[in-house]
């Protein structure tokens, strides 16, 4: 289907001594009805408010590129995540260099640093997942430093989802 999301990735495994490498590793989501829409930001994560709500706003048209006269649909917090894609872009605006991470929680607690149950993702680093039942309103990031502490800047994110729009 063309508005699935799909990778290819390589994947290089174990100690130099008995390393392996496997290729062409494949992952995909296919949209399972009219109601599975692309959300896509680039997201500024804080590092000193708290944590923040990491999808807001409004939908990607469906004819993305041309007028179609409509406004999109409003993303709400009760939409369902059914794919999701991060990139720590390692900058805090698109153009000034950060080493911080982000912190990421899906299960509506509020991460804060040091969090034991957070992902982490690096300067640099992409993460996705399939999240079947995980709402938009339970996904929260902050932005620290390499250790998990309380960083100095904030740190820009692509973020690319497809949510069910419950609505």
């Amino acid at each position: 289907m063309a508005d699935a999301a799909t990778m290819t990735i390589k994947a290089v495994l174990l100690p130099d001594e008995i390393q392996t490498t496997l290729k062409d590793l494949t992952f995909a989501y296919t949209p399972a009805d009219a109601n599975d829409k692309w959300f896509y930001g680039l997201i500024n994560v804080p590092h000193n408010t708290g944590s923040v709500d990491l999808i807001s706003g409004e939908f990607l048209s469906n004819s993305a590129g041309k007028n179609t006269g409509s406004s999109t649909a409003s993303i709400t917090t009760s939409d369902k995540v059914k794919f999701l894609f991060i990139k720590n872009t390692g900058t805090t605006d698109g153009s000034s260099t950060t080493d911080e991470s982000v912190m990421l929680v899906f299960d509506g607690s509020t991460v804060a640093h040091g969090s034991t149950n957070a992902i982490v993702i690096d300067a640099g680093e992409s993460w996705y997942v399939k999240l079947p039942n995980t709402t938009v309103g339970e996904l929260h990031a902050i932005s620290a430093d390499a250790d998990q502490t309380e960083g100095g800047g904030n740190v820009q994110c692509i973020v690319a989802a497809i949510l069910d729009d419950v609505a």
